[in-house]
C-alpha cells in the first residue's frame, strides 16, 4: 500500500507538470449561490475537462476518485460527471493541508485539457487562468468570500432581473472584469456570451 507521505511527495513533484492545464475556479458569495450548476454549465461547454469539487471539514481530509463514491445520486459529484467531466474528484479538507490535497487531485487529470473546481480556499493556491464568483440577487457576500471576490475575472449575477443594488458589482469590478447575467435555476441568461467569453480567454 502506498502511504500518504509518499503521495503527497509524488503529487508535489507533478503538480508543476500540470500547470499547463486550463484551470478554472468556480466561487461564490455563500453557499447554495449556484456554484454547481455553473460548473455543469462549463462542463457541458468545454470538451476535454476534468472537475474537482472541494467540501470544507473540520475532522478529516480525503482525496476521492472512486466512481462508486464519486456518482452516489443527487451528489454534486455526480452532477459534473453527468454534465461531461472527464474525471471527477472530491476533496474534503480542513484547510490546512489543502495544497497538498489539491495537489494529489490533479495529479489525477493526466492527459485533459483542463479542469473545473467548484470552491473558494482552492482559488488561493491553484492559480487559475480563469476566477469566476457567483453572487445572488441579494448582493450579500459572506466575510470569507470577500478576498476571492476581489480577484474575480468574471463575475456572474444569478438572479433573472439583475442585482439589487449595483453598486455592489461597481465595487467588485477591476478593469478587465467581465459581467454576465444568468438565472441559474433555469438555466437562462447570457450563458452563450459566457461560455463564448470564457472560451476565448483561456484559449491557448
Amino acid at each position: 500500500m502506498i502511504s500518504p507521505s509518499f503521495l503527497h511527495l509524488t503529487s508535489r513533484i507533478l503538480y508543476p507538470l500540470f500547470m499547463s492545464f486550463k484551470i478554472i475556479s468556480v466561487t461564490g458569495a455563500h453557499s447554495s449561490v449556484g456554484k454547481t450548476t455553473l460548473c455543469s454549465i462549463l462542463l457541458e461547454n468545454l470538451k476535454g475537462f476534468g472537475a474537482i469539487k472541494f467540501t470544507k471539514t473540520s475532522l478529516y481530509t480525503s482525496v476521492i476518485d472512486d466512481p462508486d463514491v464519486i456518482m452516489q445520486k443527487d451528489k454534486d459529484t455526480a452532477i459534473m460527471s453527468q454534465s461531461g467531466a472527464e474525471k471527477v474528484v472530491w476533496v474534503q479538507s480542513s484547510g490546512s493541508d489543502l495544497e497538498d490535497d489539491l495537489s494529489i487531485a490533479m495529479s489525477k487529470m493526466d492527459g485533459l485539457k483542463g479542469v473545473v473546481v467548484e470552491g473558494n480556499s482552492p482559488a488561493n493556491y491553484l492559480n487559475p487562468h480563469l476566477i469566476i464568483f457567483i453572487i445572488g440577487q441579494d448582493g450579500q457576500i459572506k466575510n470569507s468570500a470577500r478576498e476571492v471576490s476581489e480577484m474575480a475575472d468574471i463575475i456572474i449575477i444569478n438572479s433573472p432581473e439583475g442585482i439589487q443594488d449595483p453598486s455592489i458589482i461597481a465595487s467588485l469590478s477591476q478593469k478587465s472584469t467581465q459581467t454576465f447575467r444568468i438565472d441559474l435555476i433555469k438555466k437562462q441568461g447570457e450563458i452563450d456570451k459566457f461560455i463564448a467569453y470564457t472560451k476565448k480567454y483561456i484559449k491557448d
